[in-house]
């Protein structure tokens, strides 16, 4: 585990120029960080413009290693979508996606369930010849947040077309124990997001309409919470896990430079 690139997530510092993402790459820099995430939105910022998204992340040193998806509902255009974006992802070297399922509050019904599944099947043979691994991402207030959901979703997709993409905080959110959901799952993992959360915190969405998916203020900076993320990083070193370990941070109390610092520093003090 401890071979694992650590990334940091760059929308919260905006999407709507490219000049707010160039500020969060040289943020993540400062403090330690040399890749980051970003989401589907920046995709179509840079559209047609690869080369020139290549050339920013190289002249800063600080490179892309996924882009965040979020499927609508729609099988076709949910695969669309990701399909339209593979020749960008691919020319910048990304190797997995996130990919989290259609919103909804209160839990998916079996037929919402078998939607999403279409969504990732489709998503999964559309990257396959790319070469690029879509991660399921379970997420607050989605059809897929619940421990059935996500068991449901691993045991009916194919292990060599669809990985998983757990996110500490939010499976913990989703009344899910992270620590065995980790456990579980550990051998189709390529992908994770790292942040905190307090036990029994509600997932109350503070809005987003305007990048197309909820930000949330009750996560947490790296220790601040009570995700048991030791025992998580036992299971990642347990299975040699070498993919990209994400911090990601909806909203800042600090300033999203100052939470970074401090979530590298946990990560640091924690041997990485």
């Amino acid at each position: 585990m401890k071979k694992s690139k650590l990334a940091y997530a760059i929308w919260p510092w905006g999407l709507k120029n490219e000049s707010q993402m160039i500020q969060g790459m040289e943020d993540i820099k400062a403090v330690g960080f040399r890749y980051f995430e970003s989401v589907a939105t920046a995709v179509d910022l840079f559209k047609g413009r690869a080369r020139e998204f290549k050339a920013l992340c190289d002249d800063r040193q600080v490179h892309a290693v996924s882009f965040y998806f979020w499927n609508k509902g729609n099988p076709e255009a949910d695969a669309r979508t990701v399909q339209e974006a593979l020749d960008f992802l691919a020319e910048n070297g990304i190797g997995s996606i996130t990919i989290q399922a259609s919103g909804k509050q209160g839990g998916a019904t079996p037929d919402e369930l078998k939607a999403e599944l279409k969504s990732l099947e489709r998503i999964g043979k559309v990257c396959k010849p790319y070469g690029i691994k879509p991660c399921l991402h379970p997420h607050a207030n989605t059809k897929v947040m619940y421990e059935h959901e996500v068991d449901f979703m691993m045991k009916h997709t194919d292990p060599d077309e669809v990985f998983f993409g757990p996110d500490t905080a939010h499976l913990a959110v989703g009344r899910c124990d992270p620590v065995a959901i980790f456990d579980r799952y550990a051998d189709r993992i390529r992908f994770v997001h790292l942040k905190d959360v307090k036990k029994n915190k509600a997932a109350v969405g503070d809005g987003g309409a305007a990048q197309g998916f909820e930000v949330y203020s009750s996560f947490l900076e790296l220790g601040e919470g009570e995700v048991d993320l030791p025992a998580i990083f036992k299971i990642l070193e347990r299975v040699d896990y070498a993919g990209t370990l994400t911090v990601e941070l909806d909203s800042s109390r600090v300033g999203n430079k100052e939470s970074a610092a401090m979530n590298m520093a946990y990560l640091k003090a924690h041997g990485f």
